[in-house]
């Protein structure tokens, strides 16, 4: 984002237990753990109405983010609490330019299945309930260039992905997840801009387990 993220209380509700990598040492051992990563963030057509109408295009932008999280020992069950930053510009259509982003804290649920590969590579699903602590789109060109953004909504995310480990406390991990915040109401100079806000993300993470 262009500008200073605004600082306001953030809310989160657990969906499920959930983590993503798998038990590193033992099936029994459980524990805290901490992941971060990173990757491609594809942000959905959205059609405006406010100060700028029409549909606007976005280019595939960036997510990068972190979590912590606990591994329930003897469980295929695993849980975190996560911080997610996402970003696409407006490729100019419907005369649109500029940046929409996001930030937000999610607790997500995971699910690991069985193994496959000779025991190292373990798929997984997930699910995640976000507060989005803000959402902001700076449009730099157009008849109502500003800042225009909102907070305190709430998204989902669903995930699919597999963890990798590469030693007794450290996995890597891949992951598909598609993010849903639905129609974000945004104010800025020129009044209030409706946009829907929802993408899919292609990520690469490392997780360390304690």
């Amino acid at each position: 984002m262009a500008h200073t993220l605004s600082n306001k209380a953030a809310l989160a509700a657990a969906i499920m237990s959930g983590f993503s990598v798998p038990a590193l040492a033992d099936a029994s051992d459980g524990g805290f753990y901490l992941r971060a990563f990173g990757g491609a963030s594809l942000l959905s057509d959205t059609n405006l109405s406010g100060p700028v109408t029409g549909n606007s295009d976005f280019d595939a932008g960036q997510t990068f983010g972190a979590a912590v999280g606990y591994d329930y020992a003897g469980s295929p069950f695993r849980s975190e609490l996560e911080f997610a930053y996402r970003t696409g510009d407006a490729d100019g259509a419907a005369g649109v330019a500029g940046d929409f982003a996001s930030t937000t804290l999610a607790f997500n649920g995971y699910y690991d299945f069985t193994p496959i590969g000779g025991g190292k590579l373990t798929p997984y699903v997930g699910a995640g309930l976000a507060y989005v602590t803000e959402v902001d789109f700076d449009i730099s060109g157009g008849s109502a260039p500003g800042e225009y953004n909102d907070s305190g909504a709430f998204g989902y995310q669903l995930m699919v992905g597999a963890a990798y480990p590469v030693s007794n406390r450290w996995a890597l991990t891949g992951e598909i997840r598609y993010f849903d915040a639905g129609n974000q109401s945004l104010t800025g100079p020129g009044g209030t801009l409706s946009a829907d806000y929802d993408t899919v993300d292609f990520t690469l993470g490392a997780v360390f387990k304690f």
